[in-house]
């Protein structure tokens, strides 16, 4: 019991030298901290990536949001969602693939709309996590997707969505 309470305060410790550090340092300093603070889970750090991930900076913000994922937080889930509105395609797709590590419905809703999404990186990346959700509802798009896309790799990831999904069922 000792040891816990001693790796708590340490934990808690760093991340608040951490968190100081974050606003006075570089974007590749900033991303750096931005990793350690999610994989530490420690619940100070929450607000802090929950910030990041509304940074103006598009690398402070993609790495605000693998934070979050790492975080594994289900509070999370509202401001990746949220992430999948953002013009770029970069964060789109980051925010895609941190949704679907979240065994949720909520995340699953969320990702349907990015089928039509006009960046091939985003929707493969939805049509993967949908697969991997085991998403029953994207089951019938997927199928009228397969029969229209002109891409044979969309195609590909169309298929291995679809067999994930009805082995799940």
């Amino acid at each position: 019991m000792g040891h816990n309470r001693r790796n708590s305060f340490w934990r808690r410790w760093l991340t608040k030298w951490l968190i100081a550090r974050l606003r006075k340092n570089s974007v590749e300093i900033r991303t750096y901290i931005l990793q350690l603070l999610g994989k530490f889970g420690d619940e100070n750090a929450f607000p802090v990536i929950l910030e990041a991930v509304r940074d103006p900076d598009n690398t402070i913000r993609g790495f605000g949001i693998s934070a979050l994922a790492d975080f594994g937080d289900n509070r999370a889930i509202d401001a990746l969602i949220d992430a999948l509105e953002d013009p770029e395609a970069d964060i789109r797709t980051i925010a895609v693939m941190a949704l679907g590590s979240f065994k949720e419905e909520k995340a699953s809703n969320a990702l349907l709309s990015l089928l039509n999404d006009k960046e091939n990186s985003v929707r493969a990346q939805a049509i993967i996590a949908l697969g991997n959700l085991g998403s029953v509802q994207a089951l019938p798009l997927l199928k009228q997707m397969i029969a229209d896309e002109p891409s044979e790799w969309m195609r590909r990831y169309i298929s291995q969505s679809i067999r994930e999904i009805e082995g799940s069922l």
